[in-house]
């Protein structure tokens, strides 16, 4: 189990540092696996909006009437719709799987364990 030490860094905020096998404390860093995630979960958020816009000007056009009208364009509207709500269905369940990975993993590690998470990500040893 590690201890915690507050180091107060010139009165500008508390950093917390762990210590490390030799005793030593070492500095707490932002992960880059949570940077990556963060960064993931903004660019998905940001294209979800375009995700959900997708189908609305198509169905919008249909239901008018004045596109096309008919058992079969009343059919493919519907079928638009499903797939509407069911893309809209799959995006929130994106967000929600980064947001949990994201969730997994601490916003702060030491700086070895940031060193061992860049090469897990950049697969170099």
């Amino acid at each position: 189990m590690s201890t915690f030490d507050i180091d107060y860094d010139s009165g500008a905020g508390a950093r917390r540092q762990e210590r490390g096998t030799d005793g030593v404390p070492e500095e707490m860093v932002p992960n880059p696996r949570h940077e990556q995630l963060a960064a993931l979960l903004k660019e998905a958020h940001s294209r979800s909006q375009e995700v959900g816009q997708a189908y609305q000007r198509v169905h919008a056009s249909m239901q008018s009437g004045k596109v096309w009208t008919g058992p079969t364009a009343k059919k493919w509207t519907d079928e638009v719709a499903e797939r509407h709500h069911r893309l809209a269905r799959v995006v929130r369940q994106l967000l929600q799987a980064i947001e949990d990975e994201l969730r997994r993993h601490p916003a702060l590690v030491t700086r070895s364990q940031a060193e061992l998470i860049r090469h897990q990500i950049t697969g170099r040893p």
